[in-house]
C-alpha cells in the first residue's frame, strides 16, 4: 500500500493527463491525509479538475494536517482558493482564529467575511479588537455581534459614522441587555429602526420612561409588541407586562389579553375598565368571552361593569353576554 501511495504521489506531476489523474484517484481511494501536501502542486494547474481535487483534498484532510495546512491556500494568488482556505478557519478552532486575524487584510470580501466568523467562533480580545478596528464596515458590524463585546465599544458603535455599524451596535445593546444612556437610544426610535426592541429595553431597563412614550406607539409597534408577549410572557407577573401596564401602553396588552384563560381576569377586567385603552380593544375583550357567558364569575363582573354607565359600544357588548349567558341557562 505504501508503494502504491508513492507512486501515485510522484505520478502527480506525469506529463500524460490520464495518469496524473489515475493517481490522483488513487490518492483518494487510498484516503491518506499523509499525502494532501502532495496535492499543493496541483492547486496550479491548468486543468480546472486537478483544481478541483485538490481542494477535494484540502477539505478532507486539512483537519488532520493542521492550521498550517490551510495556510498555503490562504497565500495562493487564486481567491478562489483562498476563499476554500477560509471557509476551514474555524473547524481548526484557536489556531485557525490565530490564521484569521492575518485575513482581515486580505483583498477579497468573502475572505475577509470567513475570517471574522473564525473570530466570532473562537473569540479572544485580539480577534475582537481587529474586527473592531477594521476598515469595512461590514466587517465592523461582525465584530458587534462577538461574544466579548464591552458596554463602551458598544457605545461608540452607536456613535459611528456608518449607519450600518450604528445599527448592529444597537442589536447588541438588546442582545446584552446593556445598561446605557436613553439619549444613545432616542434617534433610533425617532427614525423607527428597532423601535418594539426599543420600548421593550426601556421596560426593562428604564421604566418610568415609559409613560412619555404611549402618544408615539404606532399600529405596527403594538401588533409587534402583543406578538412579542404571546411569545414570551406566560402571565401578568411578567415583568415586561407589568411595565407596559405602569407606562400606559395598554393595546399590546390587550390583544395578550384575547389569548389569555380565566387566570388573566383580573387584568382582563382592569383593562376593560381602563378609559386609556382604545374602546375597540375593551370591546374586543368583552366579546371575547363569549366563550364563558355561562361562567358566574363572567357574568358578576358583567353586573358590576353595566352600574358603571359604560359607552353604548361596550354596553351592547355586556347585553351580548347577558343574553348569550340566559339562553344557555334555558
Amino acid at each position: 500500500m505504501a508503494n502504491d501511495i508513492g507512486r501515485a504521489m510522484a505520478r502527480l506531476k506525469h506529463r500524460d493527463v490520464r495518469t496524473r489523474r489515475r493517481a490522483v484517484r488513487t490518492l483518494f481511494e487510498q484516503d491518506d491525509p499523509n499525502t494532501l501536501e502532495a496535492f499543493e502542486s496541483l492547486l496550479d494547474d491548468e486543468d480546472p479538475w486537478f483544481v478541483s481535487k485538490a481542494l477535494e483534498a484540502y477539505r478532507m484532510w486539512s483537519l488532520s494536517q493542521g492550521a498550517d495546512s490551510v495556510r498555503t491556500l490562504l497565500n495562493h494568488a487564486s481567491t478562489d482558493v483562498r476563499r476554500v482556505g477560509a471557509n476551514l478557519l474555524a473547524s481548526h478552532g484557536e489556531d485557525g482564529a490565530i490564521i484569521a486575524l492575518s485575513c482581515l487584510d486580505d483583498s477579497d470580501g468573502v475572505v475577509q467575511k470567513k475570517a471574522a466568523q473564525a473570530l466570532l467562533l473562537h473569540p479572544s480580545k485580539q480577534g475582537l479588537e481587529a474586527l473592531l478596528a477594521h476598515h469595512q464596515e461590514s466587517i465592523i458590524c461582525l465584530g458587534m455581534r462577538h461574544p466579548n463585546l464591552d458596554v463602551e465599544q458598544v457605545k461608540q458603535g452607536l456613535r459611528h459614522v456608518s449607519k450600518m455599524v450604528r445599527k448592529a451596535a444597537l442589536s447588541a445593546v438588546f442582545e446584552h441587555n446593556f445598561s446605557i444612556d436613553f439619549e444613545s437610544l432616542r434617534t433610533f426610535f425617532d427614525e423607527d429602526i428597532e423601535a418594539v426592541n426599543i420600548v421593550i429595553w426601556i421596560a426593562q431597563q428604564r421604566p418610568e420612561l415609559l409613560d412619555s412614550f404611549t402618544q408615539q406607539i404606532k399600529p405596527h409597534h403594538v401588533r409587534e409588541l402583543a406578538t412579542y408577549l404571546r411569545k414570551n410572557a406566560q402571565d401578568s407577573k411578567d415583568p415586561l407586562v407589568a411595565s407596559l401596564v405602569e407606562g400606559g401602553i395598554l393595546s399590546p396588552i390587550a390583544r395578550w389579553l384575547l389569548v389569555q384563560g380565566p387566570q388573566e381576569d383580573a387584568l382582563r377586567w382592569a383593562m376593560i375598565r381602563d378609559q386609556r385603552l382604545d374602546i375597540i380593544e375593551r370591546s374586543k375583550l368583552l366579546e371575547r368571552l363569549i366563550g364563558r357567558a355561562g361562567d358566574a364569575n363572567v357574568q358578576e363582573q358583567v353586573e358590576r361593569f353595566m352600574q358603571s354607565s359604560p359607552p353604548p359600544l361596550l354596553r351592547v357588548a355586556c347585553e351580548n353576554l347577558s343574553t348569550a349567558a340566559t339562553e344557555l341557562r334555558s
